[in-house]
């Protein structure tokens, strides 16, 4: 009943912003150094979130030097000139609040969550680790360790625990998107102080950061702290940014790999598409939720019949979309090995539906409807209105373009699917890979 009332509120609240296309207020500005400021009011809202989000990620490492802009998530959290080593996240929690951060192929994001009264207390500590951040042999030596450690066990100790990247390094560039994002242990073994001051000198200026504040707010005394915190920080160079993403060297289109702890045989398929940023990419969402999303309505779920199905025990795909590529990802689970023709021709199936016949308009509406009302919510809370404003931003080059992406997903209609369907879903440009068991399990 709680469910249904809140999903009732949620659509409601969906229909009275669709009657004004501009869904959220907020107030930008961008000071002299190049940061740019995004402030964001909410009066219902009890905490402030102060976020910079640092246009770098994976996607921007050297190829010798993977792993830095993940190490870099650990690394600044360290300390900076006014802050003991080791106590940034005790200012933090001592204030109310908590702390954390993520990098992903195109962004670092750090952020704080702190009751209004704190906030500029976040502003504070988000302009010490951008003006004088703590980078010693003693804190890299110990990040090493940290991320070594994250690495075992996110990613080497499970049989699959690497697949995603060994899908996107079939598809992209090693030097972009097709390196994990973790990066080399032997590459951060081998690289000095001087390269991580090099990288944080080169990405992490406030001309290649967005800062956003979002919550109980008042807007002019929020800019008079903004200048007061970061406007005396030193521009940095121009960033150089990556060209050439897709892996033009591939000629192979099927690997086989055999995996310890694999207890099953596992496929895994990618078919590039468009960055996130592409006219494409609102239909190409909706076309992965209708082959994988609702199992009311999903055409694996209801045509694969994987209740019932005794080779396929899971069948997914799942759109992933970045700033300069995107691919879909497919993976399947079977309970009997040998049966990859099986497997594929029942995927290909659903894929030459969606490229051969109209979706259903009531079933592509139903769809629709839960991307609007889950896109709505994105608006009610500070946390994460904050994280998609500034990816906005970013990757869009306009974070008033988030007010424009409802519209855009209620645009597509059944023909699009079917267009974008055949532009992408192309029988010889996907690339699979087929995990089987060690023979000695």
């Amino acid at each position: 009943m709680k469910y249904n009332l809140i999903l009732l509120f949620l659509c409601a609240s969906s229909i009275l912003l669709a009657q004004n296309k501009k869904y959220a207020d907020f107030k930008e500005f961008t000071l002299k150094n190049g940061l740019h400021v995004i402030m964001h009011k909410d009066v219902n809202e009890p905490n402030v979130i102060i976020g910079t989000k640092y246009h770098v990620g994976a996607k921007n490492e050297e190829a010798s030097r993977t792993g830095f802009a993940h190490f870099f998530e650990h690394l600044l959290f360290h300390g900076s000139k006014n802050i003991p080593q080791g106590e940034y996240e005790n200012i933090v929690s001592a204030a109310g609040g908590y702390c954390n951060a993520y990098t992903t192929y195109d962004v670092t994001y750090y952020y704080q969550l702190l009751p209004a009264h704190e906030y500029k207390l976040g502003l504070w500590l988000e302009s010490e680790r951008m003006l004088h951040p703590t980078i010693i042999e003693e804190g890299i030596n110990r990040e090493r360790e940290i991320v070594k450690e994250e690495k075992r066990m996110r990613y080497d100790s499970k049989p699959l625990g690497n697949a995603y990247f060994d899908l996107m390094g079939k598809l992209f560039s090693f030097e972009t998107y097709g390196h994990n994002i973790i990066g080399s242990m032997e590459h951060l073994n081998a690289s000095s102080i001087q390269d991580f001051e090099s990288f944080f000198n080169t990405y992490y200026s406030p001309n290649n950061a967005c800062l956003v504040i979002s919550g109980n707010i008042d807007y002019k005394q929020t800019k008079k702290w903004v200048h007061y915190y970061f406007e005396d920080i030193p521009k940095g160079k121009a960033v150089k940014r990556p060209t050439q993403f897709v892996n033009t060297h591939l000629e192979q289109k099927h690997f086989d790999m055999s995996m310890d702890g694999l207890k099953k045989e596992s496929v895994l398929m990618g078919y590039p598409a468009m960055p996130d940023t592409h006219e494409d990419a609102a239909a190409f969402r909706l076309l992965t939720s209708i082959l994988s999303g609702n199992s009311d309505y999903s055409y694996f779920e209801n045509e694969v019949m994987l209740q019932k199905d005794t080779i396929i025990s899971n069948l997914s795909a799942t759109a992933e979309l970045y700033e300069n590529v995107g691919a879909l990802h497919i993976k399947a689970n079977l309970n009997h090995p040998d049966q990859l023709d099986y497997v594929v021709r029942k995927t290909e199936a659903q894929l030459n539906r969606l490229k051969n016949d109209l979706v259903n308009p009531v079933l592509l509406q139903k769809v629709i409807n839960e991307f609007e009302v889950a896109y709505v919510d994105y608006f009610f809370h500070a946390e994460s209105f904050a994280d998609r404003i500034s990816r906005y931003h970013h990757l869009y080059g306009s974070a008033s373009k988030m007010n424009d992406m409802i519209e855009a997903f209620k645009a597509v209609s059944p023909e699009d699917i079917r267009r974008v369907a055949r532009k992408y879903l192309k029988h010889d440009q996907h690339v699979t890979i087929v995990y089987h068991p060690k023979n000695d399990q």
